[in-house]
């Protein structure tokens, strides 16, 4: 299945690439036509007929090889984005493919009863939605600011989410909604998305968020969440003992110099005008002298803190995603400075890493759905919904 997730693929390259006999995968892909799972071109090359049948057993002979793939229409995946500033619901077939989405905006300040209602609406709105597009829906994925127990599902103490603290947000979705549910890490899930569009082997995903900045490891193709799952708090690095108060308890911490809120803040201090980051990267782009200094002292924070990381880790690249990564042409030659002047000099790290802005239109929604999609594709979750009706 995962090898048809990526592609079509002919019963031949598929016995190839699994190892298996014609006879056992005959057998292998009638189990999964049966559980209409896979589907197969009854005519294969020839590109002006896209009818997919349930999988065939035989063929004709002297008829092209079909191709196997994933049916897209078996299930579908809810992602959810919990952020400070919106939740995001999105629909996603087997395919990763996005069938619908809606944001609304976040109401993270009013207690947890009336955040919890929130996400729970905003998920059954999108059970909904995929009910009435002929979308069974096997599972949701649910990103949320760290730090966060994934493996419990539980919400630890994120400074963004006071109200959700130490909150069991997967057995309690499991419980009112009757599906499993999966909890992640807002940068490890926006990593994970970035995985699957990309071939990079080792990469850190800083997600600059509004209130907040993350970072996704991925080693080796494997993202990275540590021993205990806490893994990705990048933004909670002090670069100033004696700097700013974080709500994490620590002074100086990076998301206070550099986050969104950040950089709106230092520049109404500055300018004495409250501006949002659209708006002074507009300005930065005019040539204002008060934004460009702003965003290069972002960028200068953030490329001081990766430097600890490109030593310890050698990645490969850095990508930077989320809201933040709009000011990227202000704050990649500043990252890059800090790189080059601080990341082991002589060797020549900083020059030569690439750094790369993330295209993807909503990176931890999406990310979210993938690591339930990656869940069912390994088995853990078992998809055991029932099929669509025909014509649905």
């Amino acid at each position: 299945m995962a090898l048809l997730r990526n592609r079509a693929l002919g019963r031949a390259d598929l016995s190839r690439a699994l190892g298996l006999s014609k006879t056992a995968l005959g057998g292998l892909i009638a189990d999964l036509g049966a559980e209409g799972l896979v589907v197969e071109n009854s005519v294969a090359g020839n590109s002006g007929d896209k009818h997919l049948d349930p999988v065939l057993l035989s063929a004709p002979r002297g008829r092209r090889p079909a191709l196997l793939r994933v049916n897209a229409q078996r299930a579908a995946v809810i992602g959810v984005e919990l952020s400070a500033t919106v939740f995001e619901y999105g629909v996603y077939d087997l395919t990763s493919t996005l069938l619908c989405v809606e944001r609304l905006p976040s109401r993270r300040t009013e207690g947890e009863a009336r955040v919890y209602s929130q996400l729970l609406g905003g998920i059954r709105i999108a059970l909904e939605r995929a009910g009435k597009l002929g979308y069974p829906v096997a599972a949701v994925g649910v990103a949320a600011p760290g730090p966060l127990d994934a493996q419990a599902g539980v919400v630890l103490m994120p400074p963004a989410f006071p109200e959700l603290h130490h909150l069991r947000l997967r057995s309690r979705l499991e419980d009112d909604l009757g599906l499993p549910v999966r909890l992640e890490h807002n940068s490890t899930a926006a990593a994970t998305a970035f995985l699957r569009q990309h071939d990079s082997e080792n990469f850190v995903y800083l997600l600059l968020l509004e209130q907040g900045i993350g970072a996704g490891l991925v080693m080796e193709r494997r993202v990275h969440r540590g021993a205990h799952g806490y893994a990705g708090e990048f933004g909670h690095v002090s670069l100033d003992v004696n700097g700013p108060p974080c709500p994490c308890g620590n002074r100086g911490c990076l998301e206070r110099l550099a986050d969104v809120d950040a950089i709106c803040q230092a520049y109404a201090g500055r300018a004495r005008a409250d501006l949002t980051l659209a708006q002074i990267v507009g300005r930065a782009g005019q040539g204002e002298e008060v934004a460009l200094e702003v965003l290069g002292q972002a960028g200068r924070s953030i490329g001081l803190a990766a430097v600890g990381v490109v030593n310890l880790l050698d990645p490969s690249m850095l990508v930077l995603g989320g809201p933040g990564a709009r000011a990227s042409p202000f704050l990649i030659p500043a990252i890059r400075r800090e790189l080059r002047d601080r990341a082991y000099p002589y060797m020549g790290w900083g020059e030569h890493l690439e750094i790369r802005v993330c295209t993807l239109p909503n990176p931890v929604g999406r990310g979210a759905a993938e690591c339930v999609l990656n869940a069912l594709y390994r088995g853990d979750i078992a998809l055991n919904q029932p099929r669509p009706a025909a014509g649905t």
